[in-house]
């Protein structure tokens, strides 16, 4: 046989082994089963596959839940000055719209229905506002099925002195606990994400119930210790960080666990093979292609 052709089909095999995944094999509080969660939507505006739309973005959203199947949508959620809730993902407006500095020091009425700029080539085909987290919920509501709904709190502001910041969070959670109350918002179907501590502690103080995830961005070992002591039942963990033994010393402790943005079948390959309950996924359909049993 040719040598080009033994190394054709070598390469074909390779390929199709590549492209396998035996979602049976997943082990995690689920019995096996994966919550496929859109990273933000459909994800951050990239390239390749190339998304136009900005993350948290309402048509991001819609796409990620009517078009691409996803069962719940993760967003970033800051809070104005007169304590309105917004969902925009980066520490400054200016990094994705012509305002300069932190949604904190806005009014709602001044950062709502702005609009995007991506720059080129993307503004050639969105033309997608900021949106509110009251937006988004009501959107949810229309639907047949409220969907999972994971909201990373942005607790703090670089904008802010610590004064100013400590004062932020308390109002923060005390103001997001009152206006999920108010929407009635299932609390099996939601998640509260934080990477700081001392929200946790706020939670308990402003009667929070709704179910919440500590972010992990340090030490696995000692916040597994925290969390059990704290009796926190998610982990939301980077990539970098999370391993097959971790996610197992999870499981064994009742946490589950959640990871996040993988943009490539690949990737997503690589996301459950560390046996997650949830993964917020950049790519959707690639997710979602590879838990097919």
């Amino acid at each position: 046989m040719p040598k080009p052709l033994i190394c054709l089909i070598l390469l074909l095999s390779t390929t199709v082994a590549c492209s396998n995944f035996d979602a049976s094999k997943i082990e995690n509080l689920n019995k096996g089963k994966v919550v496929v969660i859109g990273h933000a939507g459909l994800g951050f505006h990239r390239w390749f596959p190339f998304n136009p739309y900005p993350s948290n973005s309402f048509t991001s959203i819609k796409k990620a839940i009517e078009e691409e199947g996803a069962e719940g949508i993760e967003v970033d959620v800051q809070m104005t000055e007169d304590w309105k809730f917004v969902l925009y993902h980066d520490n400054r407006l200016e990094s994705m719209s012509a305002l300069n500095g932190c949604i904190s020091n806005y009014k709602f009425g001044d950062v709502i229905l702005i609009n995007y700029q991506l720059g080129y080539p993307f503004d050639a085909f969105q033309n997608e506002k900021l949106i509110s987290l009251q937006q988004l919920i009501e959107y949810f509501k229309s639907l047949s099925d409220f969907p999972y709904l994971q909201l990373d709190l942005r607790t703090s502001s670089e904008c802010l002195n610590n004064e100013e910041s400590k004062l932020y969070r308390s109002r923060f959670v005390r103001e997001l606990t009152n206006f999920l109350n108010a929407q009635e918002v299932p609390k099996e179907k939601i998640l509260l994400i934080s990477t700081d501590k001392r929200i946790f502690d706020l939670f308990k103080q402003f009667n929070c119930d709704y179910p919440t995830s500590y972010e992990v961005t340090g030490d696995f070992e000692e916040d597994l210790n925290w969390a059990i002591d704290n009796k926190v039942k998610s982990f939301t963990v980077k990539p970098k960080i999370l391993t097959k033994e971790r996610s197992k010393a999870a499981h064994e402790a009742g946490i589950s666990v959640v990871t996040f943005g993988a943009k490539s079948k690949s990737g997503n390959r690589k996301l459950l093979k560390l046996n997650p309950d949830v993964v917020q996924t950049d790519n959707i359909s690639a997710l979602r292609e590879l838990l097919k049993k």
